[in-house]
């Protein structure tokens, strides 16, 4: 049973050691980590310089805290417009959250994902992470990172004029900046949903969600910013698009000088028809190098050439259009090459990436293939070597019982001799009276019958124990163990008869039986007590219903006595003891419940 046990144990431990899954601890934040991540929104600067100040954290030992301190640095540095060569960084992170149940760390590392890829070039999986930000931050109370990545995602929405879900994207992003009471957020989340409006050309919705923004800008002390003129230009050109080109100048003519947008106050002055007023702004706005402004510029300047004032410059503003639009088509062209260069780069670094993690799955495949294999094979062997130990054992253990039988046989054919030898002499020292010794006689052929059985049984034991395959030293050593307790018990019985043949009191009787007195019937119960370990006090114990004249006819033979001797020392007649034997094993039988009828009461007491 404990070897089994053994097995079990020593198995469950190997698979478990194959098989341990990795859980995961809850590991403490470190202080610069906190701290860097309290400081982040309000000077992400300095939580760049807490971060790349301390030590970096382990990504085996402390795999928590090495992902978030790649997720802060990546925020850190997009917070802080810097050029991010890839997103190699912040995927640590990405990575780390997306099998945790982290819903604020995912949708964070997912944003900033979107951003890095977004600002790479990779606008379908910007998108595609932004997306997954989205479904994370619904999950939790983060109303900061909501607004960044509906943002993000309503900007998309706009560029690709996906305006219905550019619209519901900035009304989220509104929202979630006016559930973090963030007034910088709600302004920006405005202007976007203002553009919205335009595209979606509900026109009177957007020159009021500007005015909205407008407000916040003013609110915020950024009257005087170049922010809150943009706000109110844009509102202008919403006018201009209006046809309200008296209102769209009216907002332009109140701005500073260097705020003004010449393009669009020259573009108003030649819809109301004041020519000379739109020559001059809208020369004053080629005055840049954007190319798109020069070519929208030259548009004007050219159809303010088909009056005749300005017939003459004609040619000039056609060919400059022409020349332009020329320059603006092979730009475009340009950045459309190198755009599908870029995905042709990044889709071959990509396949190149695959190959070599598809290598390195085979490798760790073939790797942890081995390894199970391994394994397995030293647990077929330990299975083995554990099974042919328990073998060997049960052997062993069969062996054992058997010798143990074999020696109980060999006691038993001992014992029942040397009661077959002490029935046969007492009946040849009674002249062979068969009427005295009925019981005796019967008694003395059932154990010569019981001698021959168990010969036979010991033979058997004999065969059984040669047929199995063991060790002689093995065999020798069961063999010793179990003569030695034949030798023991042997000579136990051989200081019991000595005893009882060397007592000169006992000595005495047997040569002269006498009458005994009480007291010396009492002698001959302490004898039987002193020989045989308290005979009598068991006896009267086990059997009270027995007399004090049976306890002492017992004691009698134990000693050995025969039925004539105990006759005269008790001064009556053979056939009284006879009687008085039988009583004595009827009572036995009533109280201990043993069969006797198969056993004399002589042997039964010998044996007791």
């Amino acid at each position: 049973m404990k070897i089994r046990t053994h097995i079990i144990i020593i198995i469950c431990t190997t698979l478990m050691t194959v098989g341990c899954s990795q859980n995961h601890k809850v590991t403490k934040q470190t202080p610069e980590l906190a701290k860097a991540e309290e400081v982040m929104f309000d000077h992400p600067d300095s939580a760049l310089h807490i971060l790349e100040s301390m030590p970096i954290p382990s990504a085996r030992k402390d795999k928590e805290n090495h992902a978030l301190w790649c997720l802060l640095t990546s925020q850190a540095k997009v917070k802080l417009i810097m050029k991010i060569p890839s997103d190699s960084l912040v995927k640590i992170a990405y990575d780390y959250y997306k099998s945790t149940d982290n819903a604020r760390r995912k949708a964070m590392s997912a944003l900033y994902m979107g951003d890095i890829n977004y600002e790479l070039g990779n606008i379908e999986e910007a998108m595609q992470y932004y997306l997954e930000g989205k479904t994370e931050v619904e999950k939790t109370e983060d109303y900061k990172t909501g607004y960044l990545i509906m943002s993000s995602l309503g900007k998309l929405y706009l560029y690709r004029r996906l305006n219905t879900y550019a619209l519901e994207a900035c009304t989220k992003a509104y929202d979630y900046a006016v559930k973090d009471s963030n007034k910088r957020y709600q302004m920006g989340a405005l202007q976007y949903l203002a553009r919205c409006y335009c595209i979606l050309n509900e026109l009177p919705k957007a020159i009021e969600t500007y005015q909205k923004c407008s407000d916040i800008a003013v609110e915020l002390g950024l009257d005087n910013n170049a922010y809150y003129y943009d706000i109110q230009t844009e509102i202008a050109l919403v006018y201009k698009n209006s046809s309200r080109f008296l209102q769209s100048l009216e907002i332009l003519k109140s701005f500073p000088v260097k705020f003004q947008s010449s393009s669009l106050i020259g573009k108003n002055y030649f819809y109301l028809k004041q020519y000379d007023s739109a020559y001059f702004y809208l020369n004053k706005a080629l005055l840049t190098d954007n190319i798109y402004t020069k070519a929208s510029v030259y548009e004007f300047l050219y159809k303010l050439g088909n009056q005749p004032k300005y017939h003459k410059y004609l040619t000039s503003y056609c060919d400059s259009l022409l020349f332009y639009n020329d320059s603006i088509t092979t730009l475009d062209k340009g950045k459309e090459i190198i755009a599908y260069k870029e995905k042709y780069d990044n889709e071959r670094l990509t396949t190149e990436k695959q190959r070599l993690e598809l290598e390195k799955s085979n490798i760790t495949y073939w790797w942890m293939f081995t390894i199970v294999i391994v394994l397995l094979l030293g647990i077929l062997l330990i299975y083995i070597y554990l099974h042919k130990r328990i073998a060997i054992h049960q052997k062993e253990e069969k062996l054992t019982r058997l010798a143990l039988q074999l020696h109980d046989k060999e006691l038993e054919v001992e014992k029942n001799e040397s009661y077959i030898a002490e029935l046969q002499s007492q009946f040849e020292q009674n002249n062979k009276k068969e009427e005295l010794y009925v019981e005796q006689v019967e008694a003395l052929k059932k154990l010569k019958k019981e001698n021959e059985r168990l010969s036979l049984e010991k033979n058997m034991l004999h065969e059984k124990i040669a047929s199995y395959s063991i060790s002689g030293h093995e065999l020798s050593d069961v063999k010793t163990l179990s003569d030695r307790i034949l030798l023991l018990e042997k000579r136990e019985k051989e200081l019991c008869s000595l005893l009882l043949t060397q007592a000169p009191f006992l000595r005495k009787l047997h040569l002269q039986p006498v009458y005994l007195n009480e007291t010396e019937l009492k002698d001959v119960c302490k004898i039987a007590d002193n020989i045989f370990q308290k005979f009598t006090q068991r006896l009267s114990k086990e059997v009270s219903v027995l007399s004090e004249h049976e306890i002492i006819l017992c004691s009698l033979i134990k000693l050995r006595f025969s039925i004539t001797e105990i006759s005269i020392f008790l001064n009556i007649a053979p056939a009284s003891v006879s009687r008085s034997k039988l009583r004595i094993k009827n009572k036995i039988c009533s109280v201990l419940g043993e069969n006797l009828k198969e056993k004399s009461l002589d042997v039964w007491l010998w044996e007791y």
